[in-house]
């Protein structure tokens, strides 16, 4: 059984700036332990190897393009330019 105690439950949630109340902490403590246990469960159970691996298929499709009269759009944007959309920087230029 894998072992996991109220003080680690308290380090992590400090790790997390989480405050935890006792009750808090038993309901929790009760609920990783039940997913731990059942994580041992699982590792109990027998795969069989003859099945065959799951392949990944991609699938394509062509892209359509869409003519449309943007300015309705346009018009209800607090800024725009042209046929876009005008918004604040969010990124800095880095200048050494």
């Amino acid at each position: 059984m894998i072992k996991f105690e109220k003080e680690e439950l308290i380090k992590l949630a400090n790790l997390s700036g989480l405050q935890l109340n006792d009750e808090e902490i038993a309901i929790l403590l009760n609920q990783i332990k039940l997913v731990l246990n059942y994580t041992e469960e699982l590792e109990k159970v027998e795969l069989s190897k003859e099945l065959a691996p799951i392949k990944n298929v991609n699938l394509f499709r062509e892209d359509k393009v869409f003519q449309f009269d943007s300015t309705p759009i346009l018009k209800q944007a607090p800024k725009s330019k042209n046929t876009y959309f005008v918004v604040p920087k969010v990124l800095k230029k880095n200048i050494k």
